[in-house]
């Protein structure tokens, strides 16, 4: 039986593209909003509100949708779309889905697919997927929130490695802690608490992509040992972090 493909991973402030054969991959619920394309064949979903498994080529994830999947040997694409950018409202609207809800078995334009196929076989720079994408995902509108709440995720982003509390936030910021964490999961779509984890996860993969080893990385940016990402990671993505990240990807970002 042939090996398996390595990962590639691209990743940006705003958004991330990993093309891999995930395998089985258990319950989990993401940060982000996600796109998955079975980009040689299709995969089993399954999301926990239903209990069914299907099969499909193509789903949408809200961010906090808890899924697990069976992809096989198929090979996957999971675009990253990330909460307070826009890009799931627009992107949804070109798929002629609802950016609120799960869906499955949407068309792809073949086109798209095998511009995935290259991105994966190396035919294009960190830059030029980065321009295919916005090309993609198309022209986005600003999203009206509370300017705290943006304020909020930019302080989790800049600490995203070290200790700030969701209290000590929320004195900055003149509410209390109750009250900010209803605004940030009104605006975001998604607890501080899931926010900040991701912040964490997207550092971690700058680290490995710069040339730490992996556990170098997760010390770097704030996990307590092993353990302490093994779940974080687990949780999020439904996988052993070394299965992304490790010497045979592909990893680039900026």
């Amino acid at each position: 039986m042939p090996a398996l493909r390595p990962a590639h991973v691209d990743l940006w402030s705003d958004r991330a593209l990993v093309i891999a054969p995930l395998g089985r991959v258990g319950r989990h619920a993401h940060a982000a909003t996600a796109l998955l394309v079975g980009l040689d064949g299709e995969f089993g979903i399954r999301f926990h509100a239903t209990g069914d498994w299907q099969r499909t080529s193509t789903a949408w994830i809200p961010a906090g949708v808890a899924h697990e999947l069976d992809c096989g040997r198929t090979l996957m694409t999971t675009l990253y779309l990330f909460p307070l950018t826009g890009e799931p409202e627009q992107l949804a609207r070109e798929l002629s889905v609802d950016a609120t809800r799960a869906s499955v078995g949407f068309g792809l334009p073949t086109t798209t697919g095998e511009a995935l196929l290259g991105i994966h076989g190396g035919d294009r720079s960190h830059g030029a997927t980065r321009a295919w994408l916005d090309a993609w995902v198309g022209p986005v509108a600003a999203i009206d929130v509370d300017p705290r709440v943006r304020q909020a995720a930019s302080s989790l982003r800049e600490h995203a490695a070290g200790r700030l509390t969701i209290a000590e936030l929320a004195e900055t910021l003149g509410v209390s802690e109750s009250r900010l964490m209803h605004l940030f999961k009104t605006g975001a779509g998604i607890p501080m608490r899931r926010f900040r984890l991701w912040e964490r996860m997207r550092l971690l993969t700058e680290h490995v992509a710069a040339g730490d080893s992996l556990t170098m990385a997760a010390l770097a940016v704030g996990f307590a040992d092993s353990s302490h990402l093994s779940h974080g990671f687990r949780g999020m993505f439904g996988l052993a972090a070394s299965q992304i990240l490790n010497a045979r990807s592909r990893l680039r970002a900026s």
